[in-house]
């Protein structure tokens, strides 16, 4: 396991780091549950397969929570229901006023073909009429979500940066929440990636698919993709934001190695973090199933996480299965993750197209409680896979070590 004690003590001695700890601290020992030592356990089980990164004086996890030390990571403490022993106790089964985190469709334009688009459904051709929140509705959203509590406000499409206007809506997101930019890359130069840090991006994720230009470019429908993806890599790390690529791994990549390739590659220029997703079966890919993983692919890619967090060749990696996994956080749709398509309705996650609301028509405190009362206590399932062979009644590992039950 690479090292993680110098990040971890330098964690320790962060007094904003300190703070939250000890806020957290406070609020829970009201409860007589509470035991210190079960929060250290959550937090060893958290970080046992992962690494702490420091960016930019951030102590970042990974990119499913806010840095430690950030005022953001306290909005999505203070994100639970009750007072007192209830405050701990709803902590203890994922129940929570807001998601951690909400991803936001600001556009349904998007130039590329993707082969596992999850937005298909609404995805418009170049030249076909779109359907776009203005610049003052998504405001009033971003609003209405950092009251509500979320802690991370993501822009996805389509591809964001086909709105001239995101700089403008980034910006208007204070310290309460940060901020993540999903792109395919295109158009995202050098001078656009100073633009948005300055207005105040925290985080951009860049879609890249393959080690191999022709494969990438193949996969996205898009001649020119693969470099579009790099540039773009490039120039965020350039301008300091954290820079994360985002790569949906198919059967094949795990076959032949090439998923530790691209992984070494995107090591060596200065990715930050590297998200790993598995096709899941939506949007093109509700007619292409043979690409959906098998329960034995499923644990190689859960495998993976541990794999290339252990070796310094790779970067600092998140395999969305193994998050969500039951000996982590679980499925985080309608518990610690939401979507907000195009047209502003709100959805548990971008997988799930079931709507609960609109927030241009309606208050999101009522669209968040009747998706959360329906959806229940945090999940050792996907919910986006309809599993009637889960146990729904199963907690995830980190709720079960934080109530103080045994592995």
């Amino acid at each position: 396991m690479i090292s993680n004690t110098i990040p971890i003590m330098k964690a320790i001695l962060n007094k904003d780091v300190r703070k939250n700890v000890f806020y957290i601290h406070n609020r829970f020992k009201e409860s007589k549950d509470y035991k210190p030592i079960n929060v250290i356990k959550c937090g060893m089980n958290v970080i046992k397969n992962d690494r702490l990164i420091i960016h930019n004086g951030d102590f970042i996890v990974n990119s499913f929570l806010p840095p430690l030390n950030s005022n953001a990571y306290k909005s999505i403490v203070d994100a639970v229901p009750g007072e007192k022993g209830e405050f701990f106790y709803n902590h203890t089964i994922g129940k929570r006023l807001a998601p951690i985190s909400t991803y936001i469709a600001v556009t349904d334009r998007c130039m590329y073909n993707c082969w596992h688009c999850s937005a298909k459904r609404f995805i418009k051709a170049k030249n076909d009429k779109s359907k776009e929140m203005t610049s003052d509705e998504l405001k009033k959203i971003v609003k209405s979500l950092q009251d509500l509590g979320v802690g991370i406000i993501g822009f996805t499409g389509g591809e964001p940066l086909l709105r001239k206007d995101l700089e403008e809506i980034i910006a208007n997101i204070d310290n309460r929440s940060i901020s993540f930019l999903f792109s395919n890359g295109y158009s995202l130069s050098l001078e656009k990636a100073k633009s948005l840090k300055k207005a105040g991006l925290f985080g951009v994720g860049i879609s890249i698919d393959s080690l191999y230009k022709e494969n990438h470019d193949k996969k996205r429908g898009y001649i020119g993709a693969y470099d579009n993806s790099i540039n773009a890599i490039k120039n965020c790390k350039e301008v300091g934001i954290y820079t994360m690529a985002q790569t949906v791994c198919t059967k094949e990549m795990l076959k032949t190695k090439e998923i530790y390739n691209l992984a070494k590659y995107l090591k060596e220029i200065g990715v930050d973090e590297l998200r790993i997703l598995e096709p899941i079966p939506c949007g093109s890919l509700l007619v292409n199933t043979n690409e959906i993983f098998t329960e034995n692919e499923k644990k190689e890619l859960i495998n993976l996480h541990i794999e290339l967090n252990n070796n310094k060749e790779y970067p600092k990696t998140s395999v969305f299965p193994y998050i969500e996994s039951k000996d982590q956080f679980g499925c985080g749709a309608g518990i610690q993750h939401s979507y907000i398509d195009n047209e502003g309705n709100f959805m548990p996650c971008d997988f799930v197209p079931e709507f609960f609301g609109n927030l241009l028509k309606e208050d999101v405190k009522d669209i968040w409680n009747n998706m959360h009362v329906k959806l229940g206590k945090a999940k050792a399932y996907c919910y986006a896979k309809n599993c009637e062979k889960c146990n729904s009644n199963e907690l995830p590992k980190y709720y079960r070590l934080l109530k103080g039950k045994k592995n």
